[in-house]
C-alpha cells in the first residue's frame, strides 16, 4: 500500500471515528478523571477573557526565553489544540506550567491570569488517524497558539 493509499484509508476512519468520551475540566487542581488516557484530543479555551491581552501577554512572556513556549496564530478564545497518544495527563499539565522549560508547552501558571476550561476527547484510533482528527479540529478552530497540527497545515 502506498503513502497516498494509507493516508486516504486514515482520513476515511477519521472522518467516522467516534469519541469514547468527552472530559471538561475548569478547576486544574484535580485532573483524575484524566488517569489512564491515553490517546486523547485536547483544546484549552479562555472563559471571560480578552483574547487579544492574553495573545500579547503570551508575545512579551516568549521574548523572556524563560521557557519554549508555542508557535503565535491570531488572537482567538481557542487557545491551544492538541493531542497526545502516550498519556494526556501528562501533557496537560506540562501546559498549565508543571513541565520541563524545554518542552514546548503554553506553560500557563508562568504568565497568564485569567480563566479557562479544558476540553479533552478521548478515541482509540491508530495515531496516524489522532493527527488526523487533531489537523481537522484545529483547522476549524483556529487556535491562538500552536502549531496547525503535526501534517504542518
Amino acid at each position: 500500500m502506498t503513502y497516498i493509499d494509507k493516508l486516504i484509508a486514515n482520513c476515511e476512519q477519521a472522518k467516522t471515528a467516534k469519541p469514547i468520551k468527552n472530559i471538561v475540566i475548569t478547576d486544574t487542581s484535580d485532573l483524575s478523571a484524566l488517569n489512564g488516557i491515553q490517546k486523547a484530543i485536547y483544546v484549552f479555551e479562555e472563559i471571560n477573557g480578552n483574547p487579544h491581552e492574553t495573545y500579547q501577554a503570551l508575545d512579551l512572556y516568549k521574548e523572556s526565553k524563560d521557557r519554549a513556549c508555542p508557535k503565535l496564530n491570531e488572537p482567538s478564545e481557542v487557545m491551544y489544540v492538541g493531542s497526545s497518544s502516550t498519556g494526556v495527563k501528562k501533557r496537560i499539565e506540562q501546559h498549565i506550567g508543571k513541565g520541563p522549560k524545554t518542552t514546548y508547552a503554553m506553560h500557563l501558571s508562568h504568565w497568564f491570569k485569567g480563566n479557562y476550561k479544558i476540553t479533552v476527547t478521548q478515541y482509540d484510533v491508530s495515531n496516524e488517524v489522532l493527527q488526523i482528527l487533531e489537523d481537522d479540529l484545529s483547522d476549524r478552530m483556529a487556535p491562538a497558539f500552536g502549531k496547525r497540527g503535526g501534517n504542518n497545515k
